[in-house]
């Protein structure tokens, strides 16, 4: 696969990376409930152990 699979891999990235941001351009990010308290647990990376909840609400256009 080589190089190939480099190419589908940048391409992968770079669309996950053009999603984000269009959802974070177009959406405000918010704690689905004020109260849900984060369990981190150390991995290779800091995970959560009970999931974040969010919800999204629709930025304002001006």
């Amino acid at each position: 696969a080589g190089t190939r699979n480099c190419i589908g891999q940048k391409f992968a990235m770079l669309e996950m990376k053009s999603i984000i941001s269009k959802v974070l351009r177009h959406f405000e990010i918010l704690p689905a409930t004020p109260e849900h308290k984060l369990k981190l647990a150390p991995e290779i990376i800091l995970v959560s152990k009970n999931g974040v909840c969010i919800s999204l609400r629709k930025r304002f256009e001006l």
